[in-house]
């Protein structure tokens, strides 16, 4: 079969799997009118933003600032239980839908052009090699690879690695985050080099109390980065 008669045959399945099941958006269930989104376009809309005027941003940031080791927080969205972004997040990480990683980091790499973020690299906060095994990938840095699109700032995986397998954050309180995350990561012996008098963005899903973030931070400052810029998909109250 030649490759256009594999094609046309793709694209009558895909037609034909559409017709028996209507690509539905993942929050409210509306008919899309494209087929490769997954959220609707009023969901997205919903979603309340993290202006740099809340207090939530400021509250965030100020922690983050006050930690020594990072610059500046940039971030698009709340997290609001039973919200939209908890069924896009929760999607994106338990379901597998991993080209919502790539949407929310093209959302965020806007706000990167609007407010003119530049750096050497862009790092995903790494998953434990377990827990990458266990999930398939790391929605970290789908985000990541989303931004990087937009603002054409590279994405380096290799440069920080995750050397402890950490409980989850969301049921813990601030002082078992912050114990939870004490040496968890490391800079990659090999890299130190490409880390010293470097910029970078490190880039999460959602940030809470800041912990993993500045955990992650430390360790780049320690290997003489001379910047960072903490980074999310959304803020969490």
């Amino acid at each position: 079969m030649s490759f256009a008669s594999r094609g046309s045959l793709r694209s009558f399945f895909n037609a034909l799997l559409s017709f028996v099941y209507p690509p539905l958006c993942l929050s409210c269930q509306r008919l899309l009118e494209h087929g490769g989104d997954r959220v609707c376009p009023d969901c997205w809309n919903s979603i309340r933003a993290a202006t740099r005027e809340s207090p939530l941003f400021a509250e965030t940031a100020e922690k983050l600032v006050a930690s020594g080791v990072v610059d500046e927080l940039v971030s698009l969205y709340v997290f609001e239980k039973e919200g939209v972004f908890q069924a896009v997040v929760h999607n994106l990480k338990y379901a597998g839908v991993q080209e919502l990683g790539l949407e929310l980091g093209r959302r965020l790499g806007k706000s990167f052009v609007e407010n003119g973020i530049c750096a050497n690299a862009i790092i995903p906060v790494p998953l434990h090699r377990r827990k990458l095994r266990e999930r398939g990938y790391n929605q970290a840095e789908l985000i990541a690879r989303g931004v990087s699109e937009v603002s054409k700032i590279p994405v380096r995986c290799d440069l920080v690695r995750r050397r402890k397998y950490t409980k989850t954050q969301t049921v813990l309180t601030l002082e078992e985050r912050r114990e939870n995350m004490e040496q968890a990561f490391e800079v990659a012996s090999i890299r130190t080099s490409e880390v010293r008098d470097k910029k970078f963005v490190l880039i999460d899903d959602v940030i809470t109390t800041g912990s993993t973030i500045i955990a992650c931070a430390a360790v780049l400052r320690a290997s003489g980065a001379v910047g960072v810029i903490g980074a999310s998909a959304a803020l969490a109250e």
